[in-house]
């Protein structure tokens, strides 16, 4: 916060964000905080030996990832092999994040489960049928927050 009496031209908090690194790394908890918060984000998943990367809307919870989706291209490319990766990010004012899991999916056929899923809020941008439910386990987790120069 600037000090309106300070008259010595000086701007502390100026001075405080030019010895910031520029680039700080997320604590697996603080990669969660975002991922709860996040409704959007990409899935990369394998089309032999290409990697095919799709917008999905997504939920979080209970430390995995949720997405409903029809069938086709990517339900095939999961079904045939199961790691993915899922990468959430958001950029505002001088500050952007970025969440990247790796993990394993699969799709959720048990009734239990996908009312379960049924209760999250995850909606669809778009009102196409989307009978699917995938639920992606994280490997591992990463994240950084970026301090953007102005």
């Amino acid at each position: 916060m600037s000090n309106p009496m300070n008259i010595s031209g000086r701007n502390p908090d100026k001075e405080a964000r030019a010895h910031r690194s520029p680039v700080t790394v997320l604590s697996p908890e603080q990669c969660w905080e975002h991922l709860y918060s996040s409704r959007f984000g990409r899935i990369a998943t394998m089309d032999g030996d290409e990697i095919e990367i799709t917008p999905i809307n997504l939920v979080a919870d209970d430390e995995k990832i949720y997405f409903r989706t029809a069938e086709g291209t990517k339900l095939l490319h999961l079904v045939l092999n199961e790691h993915v990766a899922v990468h959430v990010d958001h950029a505002q004012g001088g500050e952007a994040w970025s969440v990247l899991v790796r993990g394993t999916a699969r799709r959720l056929t048990d009734a239990e489960e996908t009312a379960r899923v049924d209760e999250l809020p995850l909606r669809p941008w778009v009102g196409t049928p989307k009978p699917e439910y995938v639920e992606v386990v994280p490997t591992k987790i990463t994240g950084r927050v970026f301090h953007l120069g102005h």
